[in-house]
């Protein structure tokens, strides 16, 4: 009965090990939007990389894309600690420039971040402001 219980216990444990998923790092992760409350899916998913991150660890800087224009700018990190400062982006007239508009300001309330898995939740405070799902970059 011993064996039983040690091969069962030894079988959850290798299991539990195998399926846990390593997170991704913040930085040189490509992060797509997922989940915002101003933004609907259909525009989220309307383009592949609408609504993107990346953050370059060796410049401190962060690039992207809303439904419409290219952005970038500095990014502070300490810890679990994120705040963007001022964005340069580029400045194209597009249909649906109110989910641009949101997704911008989202980021300037943004003072934190969660990474589970391939899963970013950014943050103000304990309050989810964005959801990011996240593919790793390749190797340069």
């Amino acid at each position: 009965m011993k064996k039983i219980l040690a091969a069962a216990g030894l079988l959850l444990a290798m299991t539990a090990c195998c399926c846990q998923q390593e997170n991704l790092p913040l930085e040189g992760t490509s992060w797509k939007l997922s989940k915002m409350e101003s933004i609907p899916a259909t525009a989220v998913s309307a383009e592949e990389d609408a609504f993107t991150l990346m953050f370059n660890a060796a410049d401190t800087l962060v690039a992207g894309r809303t439904n419409c224009n290219r952005f970038f700018g500095p990014y502070i990190l300490n810890g679990k600690s994120l705040k963007f400062g001022d964005l340069g982006m580029t400045r194209m007239a597009c249909p649906d420039l109110q989910y641009e508009t949101s997704f911008v300001e989202m980021l300037s309330k943004v003072n934190g971040f969660e990474i589970k898995g391939s899963d970013l939740k950014l943050l103000d405070g304990d309050r989810v402001l964005a959801e990011f799902q996240g593919t790793q970059a390749a190797a340069e």
